[in-house]
């Protein structure tokens, strides 16, 4: 009795395996073959466990114990050999069964087939991508690993092979084989199918399929003829509740990027081609992270601006059709940048209030939260799914995309640079290396190797060259100003200046008023100050101090000058120097700067 129980559960474990490894992509294989239990072992060695023939009949031992698990990644490999058309005879058989079971395994691992469990572990490999005719000649000629050849044993049996020769009938009739390779490609290919139905929504995860509504049918022809947005559609769910949509607020569609999920609200009746039109420019928000791209602006009149400039470029490139409910369009605003139209709405708040973004009049259409890891690995994911559908449409030549389009996909796929470094960069450009120069006016200097060569000697630069090397800092020094900002940006301004030999700084600090705290050396930056101040916010007077400081020729007539401000600060800066500011990051200016901006995280 307790031995036809363990014979049942091998049965039952092998059923359950057998059914595991038929899924997709194996499933056309799987039932194209042929499975018997070899009851005699004829085939099958004691301690195998399968063995099989080009014509895909296989012979199973019967009364192995396994994991379903274990059986699924057995059969599988099976099935990939089959598929990739390695069941055949060839000398050194065992070397060749090893490659050929190395590169079944390699798929089975990437297609998560069955599971890889402490009797298949073997010694590491490397697997060239070419396949098993490379591998196969390296075993040949190199030498096998004693444990591949004990993992080969352990899956065949000791002095057994997997692969056995096909048996042809005496009388010269071939069976017909069916076409394994073939039957490999249909089922990748139905696979790679569900799985981008599953991805686009059109089959839910209990796998019935979903209504075909204008926003699926959308979506699934962006993935499918649009390979600039296909890859980034695959990753965001669409979400057609009018419940949900009402409670949100949606007029007609929204975006969260960190939840990957788009709104279009069925209530505003759009058919494809509209539906297309908003969802492509939904995903465009996404792809271009006109989110974290914010940087402390209105959101409202951030959204609108970004709205203008993805319209226009959706229109040119014709996807889909504006809804009849109306978008932003301004054909003025061709050709210019989200931040640009962002600086030309901002002098008119008033009307620039009243434009309605998809979501609705006064309410920008990017939801959900701007921060976080989950936020930015979206955001990420995004930038890199557009990319790559730029470099598909661009190598196919399927259409011509917008030149700013362009431009604006491949800066955002280059790593940022640090606020620091483009500081070092404006050193490098205000205070380039003094040059030096060679005399022989002095008593020359010698070798020991060759004194009888003279050499010249290097001449400091004259004292006037170095004391223009100088620049001016008005310091923000109001309540609102963080000390932990005033201490990056202020050590990285003191390192910089030291390491470009600047001869001094002028600093001056400034709340309401300002105070001229007269040239110091780089170095004493370094150490702690005494901040005067600490009210309120007033940037013009300290620029005013320094523009008196020049006129009394105390002061370079262009500067150049640092501001280090938290942006709350006056509405209009009038500064005649050469300037850049340090802001910290998620903060603006209440103003369009004319000079560089440095971020400072």
């Amino acid at each position: 009795m307790r031995r036809k129980a363990t014979e049942t559960a091998a049965r039952q474990n092998f059923e359950q395996g057998r059914y595991l490894a038929s899924q997709a992509p194996l499933d056309a294989i799987a039932s194209a073959a042929h499975i018997r239990f070899d009851e005699k072992q004829q085939q099958v060695g004691a301690k195998g466990w399968l063995v099989l023939s080009p014509d895909g009949y296989f012979w199973v031992h019967p009364k192995r114990l396994a994991e379903p698990g274990e059986w699924a990644r057995v059969l599988a490999l099976a099935y990939v050999c089959l598929g990739f058309g390695l069941v055949r005879q060839r000398e050194p058989q065992v070397l060749w069964e090893i490659a050929a079971l190395l590169v079944a395994e390699r798929f089975c691992q990437e297609a998560a087939i069955g599971v890889s469990s402490e009797i298949f572990l073997h010694p590491p490999i490397e697997i060239p991508v070419s396949g098993e005719e490379p591998l196969f000649r390296a075993l040949v000629t190199e030498g096998c690993d004693p444990g591949l050849l004990l993992w080969h044993e352990t899956l065949c049996g000791k002095g057994r092979t997997m692969f056995q020769p096909l048996n042809e009938p005496s009388t010269g009739y071939k069976p017909h084989l069916p076409h394994w390779q073939n039957l490999l490609a249909d089922g990748i290919a139905r696979s790679v199918g569900q799985a981008i139905e599953k991805a686009s929504g059109r089959i839910s995860a209990s796998g019935t399929a979903r209504r075909l509504t204008p926003g699926l049918k959308a979506q699934r022809r962006l993935v499918n003829s649009h390979p600039l947005l296909g890859a980034l559609a695959i990753g965001f769910a669409l979400e057609e509740d009018p419940r949900v949509c009402q409670l949100h607020d949606i007029r007609v569609a929204a975006i969260d990027v960190g939840s990957r999920t788009i709104w279009i609200n069925p209530a505003a009746g759009l058919n494809e081609a509209e539906c297309l039109f908003v969802f492509a420019h939904e995903l465009l928000h996404a792809g271009l992270n006109h989110s974290s791209r914010r940087r402390g602006r209105d959101a409202l009149l951030w959204n609108v601006a970004c709205d203008f400039v993805i319209n226009g470029w959706l229109i040119e490139m014709g996807i889909g059709a504006p809804p009849v409910l109306g978008v932003l369009h301004d054909p003025d605003f061709q050709g210019k940048s989200a931040e640009e139209i962002y600086d030309q709405l901002a002098r008119d708040l008033r009307r620039a209030r009243k434009l309605a973004t998809l979501r609705g009049p006064g309410m920008p259409d990017l939801l959900g939260r701007e921060e976080g890891s989950i936020f930015v690995d979206a955001e990420a994911y995004c930038r890199r799914a557009l990319w790559q559908g730029m470099e598909r449409c661009l190598m196919s030549g399927r259409g011509t995309l917008p030149a700013g389009l362009v431009e604006e996909i491949r800066s955002l796929a280059q790593p940022p640079i640090p606020w620091d470094v483009r500081l070092a960069y404006w050193f490098d450009e205000h205070f380039p290396p003094p040059e030096r120069h060679r005399s022989y006016a002095r008593p020359s200097r010698r070798q020991s190797s060759t004194p009888e060569i003279p050499r010249p000697s290097i001449l400091k630069p004259p004292e006037e060259e170095r004391r223009a090397r100088v620049f001016g800092v008005v310091l923000d020094t109001s309540g609102s100003m963080e000390p932990k900002l005033l201490g990056k940006a202020i050590g990285a301004i003191a390192s910089y200046a030291q390491a470009r030999e600047v001869f001094a700084v002028r600093l001056v600090y400034c709340d309401a008023t300002a105070y001229d705290a007269g040239w110091l050396p780089p170095e004493s930056l370094l150490e702690r100050i005494a901040v005067k101040g600490r009210g309120g916010t007033v940037l013009q007077p300290g620029v005013d101090c320094l523009r008196n400081a020049a006129r009394r020729g105390d002061f370079p007539p262009r500067g150049p000058v640092l501001l280090i401000t938290d942006g709350y600060c006056e509405d209009v800066l009038n500064i005649d120097f050469e300037h850049a500011f340090l802001v910290p990051e998620g903060n603006r200016l209440p103003f369009a700067p004319r000079g560089e901006v440095f971020w400072v995280r």
